[in-house]
């Protein structure tokens, strides 16, 4: 990614590393989201073609989890070494939900200090680059960030930057491959496994192998693998939360590099979902909602 000031001159490399964690951190966690113990009806499938079927179970997939309004969530992103050293950092993330249009983000990071303070906004815009703004408090300016780098490995952790968006149905051609159950310590989850190649330029992958919960309607697992056909990543979903009786979001991501033996951690406390209906644990009260207005470049600055 190239980040650029009003003046349109190349930011420092400490720009780009700031916006791409935070949309790393929002990318991973809303498209590792899922659907609920109730879903939507199930659609008539066409089982006999494993290319419509593979569609219909994505695209089902991604309809599953619309209607949560609004989104409020803290966690942490830890880098693990092939050694296991790590380093780590803290944030806090709001989203504004917006269906077709994209939804906006803001990311704000609480530590290491270095980046402490840090805050990106993110307009989501489905079929284009999406549009971005990063404050920084040493300069008490906003900048808008333009140009990506969709294969590039940032700032050491297992994830590019096509892998910070969701899985968006529409931009892949899709094949069932088997109904099977995904084996882990706590028992098998039934899945769908779906292949997944790319239609979209500056892929850093041939294809994708992703594994949907058959009840829940969520990505447990997605493998990805390299422009020779050979298994590069994995990245799985863990410790799933319920919220409102319907919306499943994971607790834990992490992406492991199987090429080099390094991963990295995404974990999540106090997410909160509709924030309209949800409580807040010491007060009792409900939560004031996310507006569309809060997700200004303005807003940025404290």
């Amino acid at each position: 990614m190239i980040a650029a000031d009003a003046t349109g001159r190349s930011a420092p490399s400490s720009l780009r590393a700031a916006l791409l964690g935070a949309h790393l951190i929002t990318a991973l966690v809303l498209s590792a989201s899922a659907s609920a113990a109730e879903p939507l009806p199930l659609p008539d499938f066409e089982r006999d073609d494993p290319a419509r079927y593979g569609r219909q179970i994505a695209l089902h997939q991604d309809r599953c989890d619309r209607g949560w309004v609004d989104e409020r969530a803290r966690g942490t992103m830890t880098l693990f070494d092939a050694d296991g050293d790590s380093v780590r950092r803290a944030f806090d993330r709001f989203v504004f939900e917006r269906a077709e249009e994209g939804d906006k983000i803001i990311i704000r990071f609480a530590e290491p200090a270095e980046i402490k303070g840090v805050a990106a906004l993110t307009f989501e815009r489905p079929g284009t680059a999406d549009d971005s703004w990063l404050y920084l408090p040493a300069s008490k300016r906003v900048r808008r960030i333009s140009g990506a780098n969709n294969t590039a490995s940032f700032q050491g952790t297992e994830f590019t930057y096509e892998d910070l968006g969701s899985l968006d149905a529409r931009e892949y051609d899709w094949r069932f491959l088997e109904e099977a159950h995904d084996e882990h310590d706590s028992g098998a989850t039934p899945v769908y496994r779906l292949e997944a190649v790319p239609t979209y330029d500056d892929t850093g992958y041939s294809r994708l192998v992703v594994s949907i919960h058959r009840q829940a309607w969520r990505q447990e697992r997605v493998e990805y693998f390299d422009p020779s056909g050979r298994l590069l990543k994995t990245r799985l979903s863990r410790d799933w939360e319920q919220f409102h009786g319907r919306f499943w979001r994971a607790r834990e991501i992490e992406m492991v590099n199987h090429q080099t033996g390094k991963r990295t951690v995404i974990e999540l406390t106090d997410q909160r979902l509709d924030l309209a209906h949800s409580t807040d644990p010491r007060s009792g009260r409900n939560l004031r909602p996310l507006t569309e207005d809060l997700f200004t470049a303005r807003s940025l600055q404290p």
